[in-house]
């Protein structure tokens, strides 16, 4: 069978979900996470699902290429419009936080789902809290870094449970997730540098910094 090269985010992910039964990946651009699914998974179902058709024309062929017509299917429509009954799991990635918190509002009203697997671009803290809110709990997550971007990936699971939204379950001790934090600590004291002495956000970018500091081995 052929394979199929996806990047280091997308292989990430679907190692999150290849032990659900059918997925829906919304705002899915051209079915690759989808495709290498169903290529390492022979029971996995998949809603390939975007806003566009555009990208879903490309997608299309790219399922006919490895011929999954009969395990994918393409659905054009917005965010949970295009959901099915049966389905487990949602996968949304390369979004910010605040479209995803967008689709995800009404997620109460599809009992069915039991796992989101999500990769947001930016206000990771802010998902956390959110999804939280809507009676989810983080079964796991990660930072990977893919092209000199840092990326999270996580999952949640429904259920209850108390964190700190802004370090979630990472695993401080993880040289990527040190890394990271280290990151978000530098480039805080470079604006912190350029802002004012009596700036709202300074203050809060120095409180940030010192939760880092007292938490994670930046050396």
């Amino acid at each position: 069978m052929e394979k199929i090269n996806i990047n280091k985010r997308l292989r990430k992910i679907s190692a999150y979900i290849l032990d659900s039964k059918k997925i829906i990946d919304i705002g899915c651009d051209h079915a690759l996470l989808g495709i290498y699914v169903c290529l390492n998974n022979a029971n996995i179902e998949v809603i390939a699902s975007d806003i566009n058709d555009k990208p879903l024309i490309k997608a299309k062929d790219n399922i006919q290429k490895y011929h999954l017509e009969d395990r994918i299917k393409v659905k054009l429509g917005d965010g949970l419009d295009t959901i099915e009954n049966d389905v487990d799991t949602i996968v949304i990635s390369g979004m910010g936080t605040m479209n995803m918190l967008k689709i995800l509002n009404k997620i109460n009203e599809y009992p069915y789902v039991s796992n989101l697997v999500l990769s947001p671009n930016n206000d990771f803290d802010l998902l956390r809290s959110e999804i939280q809110k809507l009676g989810f709990k983080i079964e796991k997550e990660e930072i990977i870094k893919d092209n000199n971007k840092y990326y999270l990936i996580i999952k949640f699971t429904k259920g209850k449970e108390l964190i700190d939204n802004f370090f979630g379950k990472l695993n401080l001790d993880n040289d990527i997730n040190r890394d990271y934090f280290k990151y978000i600590y530098e480039k805080n004291n470079e604006i912190i540098e350029k802002i004012g002495v009596n700036d709202e956000k300074k203050k809060e970018l120095i409180n940030i910094n010192k939760r880092i500091n007292e938490k994670v081995d930046l050396q």
